[in-house]
């Protein structure tokens, strides 16, 4: 989803019907601030780990969030960030947490009317695929992916969590970096990572859509990215931008997080212009068309 929207594990908690994206990365601002916007409520939404956090903030809505994770155990090893286990233990913290805030009535009703989003997968199909590439193929490990997904929801649901919105996989055989390290000199789109992420959205449609019938009083949406990004990748001057396969930063090819910054002298004047920011992030216009595009055909489903 750090990541493209997409591209890392998050989980939000907001109370009542309201909700956020939103990562604690500087470069996905943006997309926080864009659909926080859209969603009428504050610009961030905290980092349940920041040390600075108040009691009120517990309230107000809650970013589990960390960058790099993802469904598979192993992606979360590779890169030494919060698995989503972990994520779930912080997570029946936070209740414990509210409880002594508000009491137990009130706690329960936050945690149940709250809207929850998760967001995975990218990392996993984009780095961890190769190391499992022995064990798995591109269908076997979308497969495996979506029964980590599929658990995950229902242990979410088992904590009280009701309203949940999972994010599909994205083209991520097309973002820049993927680009350069599988294209080749004419820096491609990779059709193998591309085809586990279908696979895996193909896969957990039908899934969700019956964990939905199956959970008493759940509304789970599967919210599909993939066609929305994969066209702005293929058309770019349809959605008024120039540049698709490489981001504004720096090079645009490989560069990310802390390697795009303010004193990076070969970054873009005008990040309008192009699709994505650094070589994995969609820059905040992107953001924005994307939320345009999915916030009104969904949120019906959440809330």
């Amino acid at each position: 989803m750090s990541r493209l929207v997409y591209i890392i594990f998050l989980l939000v908690v907001v109370e009542g019907s309201r909700n956020t994206l939103d990562q604690n990365t500087e470069t996905n601002a943006s997309e926080a601030k864009v659909e926080a916007e859209r969603l009428g409520i504050a610009e961030a939404i905290p980092a349940y780990l920041n040390p600075k956090l108040k009691n009120e903030d517990l309230l107000k809505g809650i970013n589990f969030a960390s960058g790099g994770s993802g469904y598979d155990p192993l992606t979360a090893k590779l890169v030494k960030v919060v698995s989503l286990s972990d994520q779930l233990k912080y997570f029946q913290e936070y209740k414990e947490k509210i409880k002594g805030i508000v009491g137990e009535e009130k706690a329960n009703f936050i945690v149940k009317n709250s809207l929850y989003l998760v967001v995975a997968s990218s990392n996993d199909i984009a780095h961890t695929y190769t190391a499992r590439s022995l064990k798995y193929n591109r269908t076997s490990y979308a497969d495996y992916l979506a029964g980590f997904s599929s658990e995950f929801v229902r242990e979410l649901y088992g904590l009280g969590a009701r309203r949940i919105g999972v994010f599909s996989a994205v083209p991520v055989g097309c973002v820049p970096a993927a680009r350069t390290v599988h294209g080749r000199l004419k820096r491609k789109c990779s059709d193998k990572l591309n085809e586990v992420a279908r696979h895996f959205n193909v896969k957990m449609f039908p899934t969700l859509e019956a964990l939905g019938k199956e959970l008493p009083d759940s509304k789970i949406a599967f919210i599909d990215v993939y066609d929305t990004l994969n066209d702005m990748i293929e058309n770019p001057k349809n959605y008024g931008f120039e540049v698709s396969n490489r981001g504004c930063c720096g090079t645009g090819l490989l560069e990310v997080l802390f390697l795009c910054n303010k004193i990076n002298p070969f970054t873009c004047k005008n990040s309008s212009s192009y699709i994505f920011w650094d070589s994995y992030h969609p820059t905040e216009k992107a953001y924005q068309i994307i939320v345009d595009k999915l916030l009104g055909k969904y949120i019906k489903q959440l809330v």
